[in-house]
This record gives structure tokens, sequence and C-alpha cells, in this order.
């Protein structure tokens, strides 16, 4: 059986001592894994194609329950991502965010795109790369169903927040100062409640809850058509994305570590 098909690089393993194994996305499949024999030779004509953030064309054959790459060509190669460290190391992240928030067999055209648009605006610069990274995380809580309520104070309904506010990761809400103070007893919050669940509170200011908000509607061509002009709000609502996607996830990843060692 042969096929062949458009797809994003996320991720790239040496097998055996000539072989490559490719993480593919694709839009309509998801997920699969593609074997590149004989890729880790500096002659082999699948040298380009093996490398991650690569968008590539490729023609498959099935054998033994596994496909083999066949033949392929570079759709878009993003190299501009390479030109700096730190360019290199979000863009890493980014391929590994998406291969946990994708399956396979599964249909993947948001996570596609999003994906690619997001490669696009790291290699170009569009944003700044705390503004791009927190936004693709915010994408991935909300693709993956994690969407926090933003309407609202849980607690009172109240939608104005004129001395800021309270992101509740755990519970995926907000919480006006007045309302967390009577929930508290004006006493500090415990760290896990009396069912077993962390408390984790976040202060918002005005700026970053309605990015948040607009990265949850937003057409995924416009995401990026936003700003944070003010230094405070930038830090809020990076720190609220990052932390929302990890406890959510219930994991970390080491590609993040990476990223935060040379953004120092």
């Amino acid at each position: 059986m042969r096929k062949v098909c458009d797809g994003l690089v996320l991720k790239v393993t040496d097998v055996g001592d000539h072989d490559r194994a490719l993480t593919l996305l694709t839009a309509d499949e998801g997920k699969f894994y593609i074997i590149a024999k004989g890729a880790r030779s500096v002659r082999s004509k699948f040298a380009s194609l093996c490398r991650i953030c690569a968008y590539v064309n490729v023609e498959l054959h099935e054998r033994d329950g596994r496909y083999w790459l066949s033949s392929g060509s570079i759709n878009q190669a993003f190299f501009g991502i390479n030109s700096d460290l730190d360019s290199f190391a979000l863009a890493s992240y980014v391929m590994q965010l998406a291969d946990e928030i994708s399956g396979v067999d599964y249909p993947a055209h948001e996570v596609l795109r999003m994906s690619l648009n997001t490669l696009y605006a790291i290699e170009n610069k569009l944003r700044p790369l705390a503004q791009i990274k927190a936004t693709y995380e915010a994408f991935a809580a909300n693709i993956s169903g994690f969407t926090p309520d933003l309407s609202s104070c849980s607690e009172c309904d109240s939608a104005s927040f004129p001395d800021g506010l309270w992101l509740d990761v755990m519970n995926g809400a907000l919480v006006c100062p007045e309302c967390l103070k009577k929930k508290s007893g004006g006493l500090p919050i415990p760290e896990v409640d009396r069912f077993e669940t962390k408390n984790i509170l976040l202060p918002l200011d005005s700026s970053a809850l309605e990015a948040l908000r607009y990265i949850s509607s937003a057409p995924l061509q416009r995401i990026f058509a936003y700003s944070l002009n003010d230094e405070r709000s930038m830090e809020l609502f990076c720190r609220a994305a990052e932390t929302y996607l990890l406890h959510h996830l219930e994991r970390d990843f080491d590609t993040l570590h990476f990223y935060k060692t040379v953004t120092k």
C-alpha cells in the first residue's frame, strides 16, 4: 500500500545503526510514524526531510505494519528558526506540545494549522517569543478541552474587575478579590483544599484577561493579532498560560526547560 501526504515533522529519533523514525502530524490522520531507511547517512536523499519543524510532502509504502519513506520534498523548511538559539528552543517546545495534544488516526486540522502559524510567527518574529509561546500554550489548553470559564467571577458572577482578579487554575475559573477574601475568611489560601485538590491562584489584570479571552475565540489566521504593551500584563499573561496548561496536562516538558535555560 502506498500513500502521499503533507505533514509536519514533530520528532526525529535514531533507529538502529542507519535509520531514523519520524513523527509526522497530518491534517486528516493526525500523527503517524515513518521509518526513513538509511537517513543517518550524510549521503541519504532523506536527510533534509528528517528535521523537526519541516513541513514536508512524502510518499510512503506500508510493509510489516509500518510506514516506510519512499520519497519526499520540502513544502516549507522554516530555516529562519535556526537563526538564533532562542527561536529554535521555542520551536522545539511547540513541536513537543503538538505531539502531546494530537492523537493517532484522529484529524488534527486545527493543531497542524496552529503549529504552522506559530512556526511562521517565530521565524518572522511577528511578536515577542514569550507572547508566541503563551499564545500556543493557551491554544493547546483550549483544543485539549481545558478551556477555563473567563466570562465572570465563579462566585458572584461579576464581570467587572476594577481591582484585578485571580485565575483559579485547577477549577478553570475566575475569582474576584472580594470573593477570594470571603472564601478564605481573610486567611492565606491552603496549598491543598479539603478535597485534596491543589489551590493554584494566579493574579491577572484586565489586559492579561482580554488576551486569554481573545485566544479562546479568535480564528487561527488572526490568533496573533493582539498586543500586550504593558510589561506587567505580559508577565501575568505568560505565567497564567504556562501554569494552566502544564497543570491540566499533568506533565512537564524537557524542551520547556531548554527554552528557559537559553532565554534567561
